[in-house]
Order: structure tokens, then sequence, then C-alpha cells
């Protein structure tokens, strides 16, 4: 049986891994409109999170480690992956975990993200990653894809809509203060949450590869 929170465990320390080899990459990002921070605030996120206890089911790692990223990264960014990652792991609850299940989760999570924000998908934020990946993480789950294997296919998705971002003018954070000015840079908040999704996708393509549903508790 594959052992779920083991494999949480894996994706949070993939996704730290990852934002510190892009910290300065998301800090020069950030700097055109604000302190250039977001990329040490995910490393502090991150950090926190990959140090919570990863005993029980995978549901309860995230919740876990979306609280400790909350209060260790700090500010808007914080506070909305933070928001991202513990509804995931809340609406990982349950006795099968399969695509479609996680597709609910990923669904749920953006959909609390533009809740928590007050921004929809247009407005030049991590929301710009994080649904359209979920929608279409959602159409390969509904063709019978793996966790995995949908995972797989909607990264393409997310990473073009991360580089739209580029032609966007901010109307939401601190790059809306630059209005036309914030066209022609690629959001940090879209770049970072995928840098994160294609990190997890490596760990579940390593770890279950073919996997179509399975008790949630291990």
């Amino acid at each position: 049986m594959t052992d779920h929170a083991a494999i949480v465990a894996k994706c949070i320390d993939a996704a730290l891994a990852i934002i510190v080899e892009k910290e300065r990459e998301l800090g020069d990002l950030d700097a055109v409109a604000g302190d250039g921070d977001h990329g040490a605030g995910m490393v502090r996120g991150f950090r926190a999170a990959a140090a919570v206890e990863r005993s029980g089911t995978a549901s309860q790692v995230l919740v876990n480690a979306g609280m400790a990223f909350s209060n260790a990264a700090g500010g808007a960014s914080g506070a909305l992956v933070g928001t991202w990652i513990m509804r995931v792991g809340m609406s990982l609850q349950g006795e099968i975990l399969d695509a479609s299940t996680v597709h609910a989760a990923l669904d749920k999570a953006a959909i609390a993200v533009a809740q928590l924000g007050n921004t929809r998908v247009g407005d030049k934020t991590m929301l710009d990653t994080l649904s359209p990946f979920a929608e279409a993480y959602g159409n390969a789950a509904a063709t019978g894809a793996s966790i995995s294997a949908a995972w797989a296919q909607a990264l393409p998705t997310a990473r073009l809509g991360m580089e739209i971002t580029r032609n966007m003018i901010a109307t939401r954070g601190r790059a809306s203060v630059l209005g036309e000015r914030s066209r022609g840079t690629q959001d940090p908040g879209a770049t970072s949450m995928y840098y994160v999704l294609a990190a997890v996708g490596d760990v579940l393509a390593a770890d279950c590869p073919s996997e179509s549903a399975a008790p949630s508790g291990g």
C-alpha cells in the first residue's frame, strides 16, 4: 500500500529544494514592484513546512505544513501559499485517494486562494498558475489518468499560465501600483508556484507512476 504521507513529505522537501535554487530569480522578479523578498519568504515558508511532524496521514502532514508555512513566510504570499497547502490537505481526508480526489482538493485550494486574495485569473497573481493547473488536472483525471499522469499532463497548462503573466497588467498586490509598467515581467507568485508544482510532479512520477486509487490513511 502506498505511503501517501511519506510521498507528501518528499513533495515538500522537493519544493523546498527548488525554491532555494530559484530564490534569487524570484527575488529579482519581486523587486520590480516590491522589496524583492518573495524568494526569501518562500524559502522560510518551505523550510518551516519541511520541519513539521511527518507522522499521520497525508492530509495531516499537509495541514500542519501549510500552517507552518504561513507562520514562517509572512506577508500576503505566505498567507496565500499556506492557505493553498492547508486547503489541499483538508480536502484529502477520506478513505480513497485518487486523481479525482486530488483534483477536488486542487480546485478547492485554488478557490480558497482566490477568495483570500480577492483575485481571479488574469489579475497577474499566483492564481494564474494554480487555477488553470487545477482545471487541466481535472480534465486529465476525467479520462482515467492516474494521480501522477494527470499531474504531468496538467503541468504544461500551469507553465503557460505562469508565462502569460508577463503580458498582464497587475490589478492586485504590490505590482498593481505600477499599472502599465507591470507589463513585461513575469509574476513572482505565479512563477514560484509553477516551480513547486513541477517539483511535486517529479516526486509523483518517481513514487507513484501508475497509481490510480488507494487508501489515503497510509
